[in-house]
């Protein structure tokens, strides 16, 4: 068979909870962040959210989410187990190289 092109189903967290927002942060860009903390499982997984309020037209915050999955499908280091949150304050062309390089250096 060919290439696995997308997520595996222990690589996606599926809700947010308050104590996302007290782990360790890095600013992406001023529209862009990114909490982070080390987890007890094997793989490391992620979860993106682009609030309404920031991004209105939903086709908009589809595109947001498809491509910061796969930014880190294609650059997060996999020896690592570390929780990804990435959170949009509105809607923002051109970040992909930026979160390339925190991927590929954390």
């Amino acid at each position: 068979m060919g290439k696995e092109l997308t997520l595996s189903k222990n690589q996606r967290k599926k809700k947010l909870t308050k104590e996302m927002f007290g782990w360790s942060v890095f600013k992406v860009t001023n529209e862009v962040s990114v909490f982070f903390n080390t987890s007890n499982e094997n793989k490391s997984s992620i979860l993106v959210s682009v609030p309404k309020k920031a991004v209105k037209e939903a086709h908009k915050r589809n595109l947001l989410k498809r491509r910061v999955k796969e930014v880190f499908r294609l650059n997060a280091k996999r020896e690592k187990s570390v929780d990804y949150l990435v959170r949009f304050n509105k809607f923002v062309e051109g970040f992909e190289s930026n979160l390339e390089d925190f991927f590929k250096n954390v």
